[in-house]
């Protein structure tokens, strides 16, 4: 593999074939990567640094070789699922390994077996053609870590402060972890107010990138949320007589489990009137020793070719990941969306046009030109599926990355379904009407 910045190191060259060599089982692999300057502008990775390139390869090879050998291309995949790492010293094993489930479920979801027999039965000579493909992902981090450091606070007026370092980036940050304090003390997430990402006022916390923000901060989170949940049932303890172990929190009220009419809301606690508030601190515990934690992804996509013009157009879209629990179903789901859109970019419109053997400048840098692909270019039908199995060995929320793990297989899937409903192998990026005909003409395959 073959990468460049311009005249600059390009960051995330590097990672282009950790998933070619980490993803399936295989004992050999060999794999060359090179970091090439050339007279031009710099150039960074795109969503998932270095592995939807390393996907666009590995997974198209992947499906010539079911084509050859006479198998289901999910079939195959199934075949060579890895439950340890293949790359890291003593291959260690993954706390969690959700790949099967993502093929298995996605591909049930999506109708694959269906859709294959039915397009089977198209006329050769049809001017509209349609094709299937899917693709597998592995992320190489996602599973967060430490250090970071959260303090929550709750007033006797049933407020709460959330004080975090972590950063929103557009992601949901705030939203999910105001739902993993209110989860804890039993208030409604509306309670919750949040100061974050500033050094001047909040808690360190880890950068919010590598799709590592939530598995990363939650733990923590929750951590302070406990500790100032035990204060509390300690303190309505004392007014209700019994032993804190035995109370919870229901909708801001402390409750006895086993004698319900023995009940205080928080804000009638007399202790928390008398102190005012009730602070917790809560830190980011460690990852679980000689075991690594990676999301899992499977997409499956189909398409409609028009043989004549090289138009492509995605007709529905599906993404099972294994991203440990579903903090917040609303945010995730605007994740696997936007990383496929993302996706559908690498493989459809997007592409730097460089003024190569003049000056190096890339000629194509406003919105007009760089075709970022818009509403009409995504499908209506997306389907997000997510397995929802928390990773309890990760950490205490059972959270696992998310971000950029949809990024990767979505090009190299949409690949796949070109290839079935054309019999064209595309092997370089973006696939548009031109170059699909160039191929078309050719009259040819090449794999």
């Amino acid at each position: 593999c073959t990468g460049t910045g311009g005249a600059f190191p390009a960051g995330g060259t590097s990672l282009v074939d950790w998933l070619i060599k980490e993803l399936y089982l295989c004992p050999n692999i060999r794999t060359e990567v090179s970091d090439v300057y050339v007279n031009a502008g710099p150039a960074r990775p795109f969503r998932a640094p270095g592995h939807p390139q390393g996907a666009w390869a590995l997974e198209q090879m992947l499906d010539a070789l079911a084509e050859a050998i006479g198998m289901d291309p999910v079939e195959l995949r199934l075949k060579n699922i890895p439950t340890f790492s293949q790359t890291r010293n003593g291959n260690p094993a993954y706390t969690t390994t959700g790949l099967r489930e993502c093929l298995e479920e996605g591909a049930k979801a999506f109708g694959w077996d269906q859709a294959r027999k039915e397009i089977s039965r198209t006329p050769g000579n049809a001017k509209v053609r349609r094709g299937v493909g899917m693709a597998g992902s592995i992320w190489f981090v996602g599973g967060g870590g430490p250090p970071a450091t959260v303090i929550v606070r709750l007033f006797s007026d049933g407020s709460v402060n959330l004080n975090m370092g972590a950063s929103d980036i557009g992601t949901g940050t705030k939203t999910v972890m105001a739902l993993v304090v209110a989860e804890e003390l039993g208030i409604k997430p509306e309670a919750i107010q949040i100061e974050h990402a500033d050094t001047g006022t909040t808690q360190y916390a880890t950068a919010s990138g590598g799709s590592k923000t939530v598995p990363t901060e939650s733990p923590a989170v929750r951590a302070a949320a406990i500790d100032v949940k035990q204060q509390i049932l300690k303190l309505a303890a004392e007014e209700l007589k019994a032993d804190p172990t035995t109370l919870t929190i229901i909708k801001g009220t402390v409750i006895h489990g086993k004698d319900p009419s023995k009940q205080i809301k928080i804000t009638d606690i007399p202790g928390l009137k008398a102190q005012g508030v009730v602070v917790g601190i809560g830190r980011r515990g460690l990852n679980p020793r000689n075991k690594f934690v990676n999301p899992f992804c499977a997409q499956f996509c189909e398409v409609e070719c028009n043989m004549r013009t090289g138009e492509i157009r995605i007709i529905r879209f599906l993404s099972a990941n294994d991203s440990g629990r579903v903090m917040d179903r609303l945010t995730y789901d605007n994740q696997v969306v936007g990383g496929i859109t993302m996706g559908v970019g690498l493989a459809l419109t997007e592409m730097r046009v460089l003024d190569a053997e003049q000056t190096g400048k890339m000629v194509n840098r406003n919105w007009h030109d760089y075709k970022l692909p818009t509403a009409l270019d995504v499908p209506g039908w997306i389907v997000s599926l997510p397995l929802d199995r928390p990773d309890n060995e990760a950490n205490s929320t059972g959270s696992k990355g998310l971000g950029e793990p949809v990024t990767i297989p979505t090009a190299a899937a949409i690949a796949n379904a070109v290839y079935h409903a054309t019999g064209q192998r595309m092997t370089t990026s973006p696939i548009n009407p031109v170059t699909l005909c160039e191929k078309l003409a050719k009259g040819r395959k090449e794999v």
